[in-house]
């Protein structure tokens, strides 16, 4: 069973851990398989064609994929992008954000402010631009 990541952390930093019995123990809390894996596996939550992701996102088809094939690692405000395109929660931005070797948002942080604000309020690609613009913030690059 996959334990929650609170969870996970405590056995980590506990008095007593030792890591042969945590990695042991719990096996079905790592993420496992590749990124094209997770990727696909985010697409397919989305409920939208690739199409429709690549135009919300104002990628080009070339660098989606590479993306969703595991050639290339995207940036943070790329990650964001594609949560967005896809209406995803803050939840699967986080771990899309970690899975893509990328530190979370975090609150405070004015622009990680913005883009939590974006997430949860589901603007577009271009009202988020618009939100960050307003507040003084550097727009997605």
């Amino acid at each position: 069973m996959q334990k929650k990541t609170s969870d996970l952390l405590k056995e980590l930093t506990a008095e007593n851990a030792y890591i042969s019995e945590y990695i042991a123990s719990n096996p079905d809390s790592f993420i496992n398989g590749n990124i094209k894996d997770y990727w696909e596996g985010i697409i397919d939550k989305s409920g939208l064609t690739k199409s429709s992701i690549i135009n919300k996102s104002d990628f080009s088809y070339c660098y989606f994929y590479d993306i969703i094939n595991g050639r290339k690692i995207p940036g943070k405000d790329k990650v964001v992008r594609l949560i967005l395109a896809m209406k995803l929660s803050l939840d699967d931005c986080q771990d899309a954000l970690r899975i893509s070797s990328k530190s979370a948002l975090y609150p405070k942080i004015k622009r990680d402010s913005i883009l939590i604000f974006a997430l949860n309020h589901s603007p577009s690609i271009y009202e988020t631009k618009d939100l960050l613009t307003k507040h003084g913030e550097e727009q997605f690059k």
